[in-house]
């Protein structure tokens, strides 16, 4: 029998966005150290995945499997084991032209409230995908995950647990176990079969407000800054008559 292995193939790094604490290294020697197998570093629209980062995972005990959350048509979707540029996904007819077997597809949060959510645009793509998140973020009563759950059992896929973390707390609030052997494949194909469970524990809403609010403070205070500044008015040179 193949061992489960604890994993979180949703997690977002300082690398692309800054105001996150930690960075791709900092997340891969935590997770070694509360008993993580596999990890993958998501991203928004950005790769953040080397030879050299895997061997320092593979270091201490992870598989890193690259990973990346990519805005497709305005929609969040994450892609795994891609062969592509990032850049190359940004239309649902792109991931259905450039997919083969070997990636992996899942489709992140998809019934929250939020325009990058998939929503509606699940059902219409559905054969593009190999399984669903479960995300983190939910607490007992207020729980986007349940539509989630119904459309997975209606369509048969699997689900998969992750954090999503942006911030220390997130991480291990949910994970999943993967029934498979400490490869990207065997990983990747285990998903794909259902060969996982998923741990998870609610959030209060209190924790669930901050987390919130922290985050729409962070990226206010990122998109100022990128903000460009006007330019100052010229001067104006008096000349004494």
């Amino acid at each position: 029998m193949k061992a489960r292995l604890r994993a979180d193939l949703h997690i977002h790094t300082n690398e692309a966005e800054p105001f996150i604490a930690y960075n791709a290294r900092d997340v891969i020697a935590r997770a070694a150290r509360e008993g993580y197998r596999v990890l993958s570093i998501t991203n928004h629209d950005t790769l953040t995945f080397s030879g050299e980062l895997a061997a320092y995972a593979r270091d201490h005990g992870i598989v890193l499997i690259p990973g990346v959350e990519a805005t497709v048509e305005g929609r969040h979707v994450l892609v795994y084991n891609a062969d592509v540029a990032v850049d190359k996904l940004q239309t649902f007819a792109d991931l259905r032209r450039y997919r083969t077997p070997e990636w992996l597809v899942v489709a992140p949060h998809p019934f929250f409230p939020a325009s990058y959510c998939l929503r509606e645009r699940l059902w219409q793509e559905i054969e593009l995908f190999d399984a669903i998140e479960f995300s983190h973020f939910y607490t007992p009563r207020l729980d986007f995950n349940r539509a989630a759950v119904k459309l997975a059992r209606a369509v048969g896929l699997p689900l998969v647990g992750t954090s999503d973390s942006h911030f220390d707390e997130q991480f291990g609030t949910t994970f999943s176990l993967i029934e498979a052997e400490p490869s990207v494949e065997s990983l990747l194909s285990a998903i794909r079969k259902g060969r996982l469970s998923i741990v998870s524990r609610p959030l209060s809403l209190v924790r669930c407000l901050s987390i919130v609010a922290r985050h729409a403070l962070a990226t206010g205070r990122e998109r100022a800054r990128a903000r460009p500044r006007p330019s100052p008015p010229p001067e104006t040179i008096l000349t004494p008559r």
